[in-house]
């Protein structure tokens, strides 16, 4: 993780998240990549690679754009939301996603967090709670079964 990045999320308490799961790094890599209609959101847009981008949706009309700043395959992304819709989602520009893989025995370890979603933001309460339901039920889930 870039000093950048490390410094920023020393500063406050930012979302994390740690989940195992029953499959390689490879599939992992991938559920986060072109396989993230499977368990997150619709994506339109995309171009895998850094310095790339994407933009997920949702059924609601939500949606957010995210440049790639890192895409280490199997192992490690880094995202930046450069945009976003409604109003609320619009908190989440400038936050940076953090994905980092490994593939510990015969299982990978995913570790997650976004910095900038924090207490100190007004969707805080609504999207952790999310982020806990799309990785702890939907992306375990999905890769459990890959």
């Amino acid at each position: 993780m870039s000093s950048t990045i490390k410094q920023m999320d020393s500063q406050i308490k930012n979302y994390k998240k740690q989940l195992e799961v029953n499959a390689s790094s490879k599939q992992v890599f991938s559920a986060l990549n072109e396989g993230l209609h499977l368990w997150w959101g619709k994506i339109s847009n995309s171009d895998f690679k850094t310095g790339g981008q994407f933009t997920i949706q949702f059924e609601n009309d939500y949606w957010w754009t995210f440049k790639i700043m890192e895409h280490t395959p199997n192992l490690e992304l880094v995202w930046k939301c450069i945009d976003g819709e409604p109003d609320f989602n619009k908190e989440w520009i400038g936050h940076v996603l953090h994905w980092k893989i490994t593939e510990p025995a015969e299982k990978s370890l995913i570790n997650f967090h976004q910095i900038g979603l924090n207490p100190n933001i007004d969707c805080y309460s609504i999207c952790s709670k999310t982020w806990d339901m799309f990785i702890s039920e939907r992306l375990k889930k999905h890769l459990n079964q890959a």
